[in-house]
Parts: structure tokens; sequence; C-alpha cells
């Protein structure tokens, strides 16, 4: 079925896939603001939520505004799918910063501090959680989550 697009239309690729690049989005109105949002929250340290209706584009939009980030001073922890429970919020963050997840919780949150922390003092890098799908997370997530911004 693909193909037959494919060949339909002559693409050499299909449109819209996931892996267009962020240059490559149509810039509506919605899509500026969302990214203008996302940007604002990043540079002032913030927390924040991007809501919309499905399929509007919140996921692109965050893409749009962590391509434009100096990579060089960010690192990106992004989670697709929060269902992982307090103690896989963790396990992300400290995979994502090079770590092995340690067993016992109190533990894997000490860690996923320290790790935070170096990221930002020894790297001198700003670490940006980006969290699809967050209307999954639960109170305690959410509570993990504001925990984790004094590190």
């Amino acid at each position: 079925m693909i193909d037959q697009v494919r060949s339909h239309f002559g693409f050499s690729k299909m449109p819209f896939g996931k892996d267009l690049s962020p240059s490559a989005l149509h810039r509506h109105e919605g899509h500026r603001e969302a990214v203008a949002r996302i940007t604002f929250l990043v540079a002032e340290q913030a927390i924040g939520v991007v809501t919309g209706e499905v399929g509007s584009g919140k996921t692109v939009a965050a893409r749009a505004a962590v391509a434009e980030l100096e990579a060089s001073r960010h690192t990106l922890v992004y989670l697709p799918n929060p269902a992982v429970g307090a103690r896989g919020l963790y396990g992300e963050i400290v995979t994502h910063l090079g770590g092995e997840p340690r067993f016992h919780k109190a533990a894997l949150i000490a860690q996923a501090t320290e790790l935070l922390g170096k990221e930002s003092a020894e790297r001198g890098r700003r670490v940006l959680l980006v969290v699809d799908e967050a209307h999954l997370l639960d109170p305690g997530q959410l509570e993990e989550l504001r925990l984790l911004t004094n590190a």
C-alpha cells in the first residue's frame, strides 16, 4: 500500500513522517506560539505544560523548540511514555545521563540527583526533561518531578 502511494504521487519518501526535519515543518501561528512558550520555559528553567487537541502538533512543537537550542549547552531527556511509574522516571533520567540505574528507589533518586547536578556543574549543560503524554502522569510522579527541580 505504501509503495503504491509513493509511486502514484512520485514520492521518494513518505511526507509527514516522524523523521521529518524540524526545519521542514509548516510554521503556522499555533506552532510558532507553542515553540515560543517552550522556549520561554527553557530560558526560565521552569516547569510547564503544553496542551492541545490530539494531533494538534504538541510533540512536533517540542521537537522544533529543542532543535533550536544550542546542543552543546543542553541535554535532552525525552520520555515518550510516562506510564513507567515514579521509579521508571528516575531510571529513564539516569539512563539518559549515562548512568546504570540502581535497584533501590532511594539510591536511584540520589543517583538521578547527582547526575543532574554533574550535568550542570561539571559540564555546564542544562537538562531538559520533556515528558510526552504528560496527562498520563499520576500525582505521585508529578510530585517526584517537582522535587527533582531542586537538583
